[in-house]
């Protein structure tokens, strides 16, 4: 059965090439990456195939000379065109900008190489435990609805940073994902959900069941009407929010803090979410980041294109910037993304008794009124007693700042997985106040 083959040696002879085709005078670091994917469909039949996604690197070359940069998209760049890229670029050297202080300060240190687990999915092994997997999920479902089909993965990140004055970067992020369908008894109502771990066994698959019954229930046609003040997010409906804060906050920081019962961190190279990179596209090592504190305060985050006011020394690099090929060049962003769990606080306990339990949260308005640092969503919930789903809420929908929201939020249970996009946010069980984000119904 085919593999997952590391391609990082092919990816430093691009990088390599690179240097070799250098002028005199010229400088250049090289960013290159890819995430390589295999694929087991197992529909309701048990009918199985196997999809392998297996891309070339891409990134870019930053041209220097002259105390001036130009940033080269190099999609899909290789040995014999590493020459070429240089040479379409060099005319357009009047586009760039001028060079970034190279003697910036770094927050965090390097922990150097691979760092991918030694053992792999076996892939013909987990094709024999779709029917175990599917047993252990629907476990947690409710009388009437089962899995129409899982998907399971397993994913690998492969990035490498060439400086030509010094720096030689590897990086390997590998992990496995599981996604599974669930239908009605028709077939005309299907949810999925995902989850991602370090290995297939790490996944609790009753939880990710009951996760499952709660989403089918809370997007179907909503009938109960939701009165009170306290809900509950799931670990899926937890992501969605925390990837629109972030993205919030990175483009306008919390002015107004407000005390909070959690942390915002951003756990770097954390191994068992998506964004666990030892370095971001500028080469500059990642870490544990506490983003918002509990006092409420940020912390400023610093790309190489980070300013500082008059007469402030440069911000540390903090390993926060990624490439946007559409961009000209790297843009501020975060890793692995979690909400600290409070106190004594667990799933069952936040889901007992009777509960409106959020399942859905999508962001309403273009980029989220992102110019004021202002969010709304639309949230679809389920009434559920001791996480058992009952009916679908009216939907509903609150706004606010941020701070507002991460304000709002009076406990968190452990986080259960991390939830795939450009920022990997972490979902876990937590209630919510929404009394002051201008809680209001919404018609159907």
């Amino acid at each position: 059965m085919k593999t997952l083959e590391p391609r990082l040696d092919q990816a430093l002879a691009v990088a390599e090439a690179v240097r070799s085709a250098l002028r005199p005078a010229e400088h250049a670091a090289t960013f290159l990456e890819r995430t390589a994917r295999r694929r087991l469909v197992c529909d309701a039949t048990g009918k199985k195939q196997l999809l392998v996604e297996d891309p070339p690197f891409s990134g870019f070359v930053r041209l220097e000379r002259d105390g001036r940069e130009l940033y080269l998209n190099a999609g899909r760049l290789t040995e014999p065109s590493a020459a070429r890229l240089l040479a379409a670029g060099r005319p357009l050297f009047h586009l760039g900008s001028p060079a970034a202080d190279p003697d910036r300060a770094h927050a965090h240190r390097a922990d150097g190489g691979p760092r991918t687990p030694a053992e792999r999915l076996d892939m013909a092994r987990a094709a024999e435990r779709t029917d175990a997997l599917t047993a252990a999920i629907a476990a947690g479902l409710l009388p009437g609805q089962s899995v129409a089909a899982l998907h399971v993965s397993d994913v690998l990140r492969e990035s490498v940073f060439l400086d030509s004055a010094a720096a030689r970067l590897q990086d390997q992020c590998y992990g496995v994902e599981l996604t599974a369908v669930v239908t009605d008894g028709t077939g005309t109502h299907a949810v999925s959900a995902t989850r991602y771990a370090a290995a297939l066994d790490d996944i609790d698959l009753t939880g990710f069941g009951r996760e499952l019954a709660l989403l089918h229930t809370g997007m179907g046609t909503g009938t109960h009407t939701f009165t009170g003040s306290r809900v509950v997010f799931t670990p899926s409906a937890v992501a969605q929010v925390l990837r629109a804060l972030v993205n919030t906050i990175l483009l306008n920081p919390v002015a107004d803090p407000a005390p909070l019962a959690t942390t915002l961190v951003d756990e770097g190279p954390r191994a068992a979410g998506y964004g666990a990179v030892a370095f971001d596209c500028e080469g500059t090592a990642t870490g544990v980041t506490r983003l918002v504190g509990r006092d409420g305060r940020q912390r400023a985050v610093a790309t190489r294109k980070t300013p500082s006011g008059p007469g402030e020394p440069r911000p540390p690099l903090t390993g926060h910037a990624w490439w946007n090929p559409l961009k000209n060049f790297p843009q501020t962003t975060a890793g692995n993304v979690r909400l600290t769990p409070t106190p004594d606080t667990t799933a069952d306990a936040l889901l007992a008794g009777e509960r409106c339990v959020v399942v859905d949260a999508r962001t309403l308005g273009v980029e989220e009124f992102r110019s004021g640092g202002q969010l709304a969503f639309r949230l679809l919930a389920a009434q559920a007693v001791d996480g058992v789903p009952g009916q679908a809420c009216t939907p509903m929908s609150v706004e606010g700042s941020a701070i507002d929201f991460l304000a709002a939020v009076t406990a968190v249970a452990d986080t259960v997985s991390y939830f795939p996009g450009q920022i990997s946010a972490g979902g876990a069980y937590l209630e919510m106040d929404i009394t002051g984000i201008t809680s209001k119904v919404m018609g159907s």
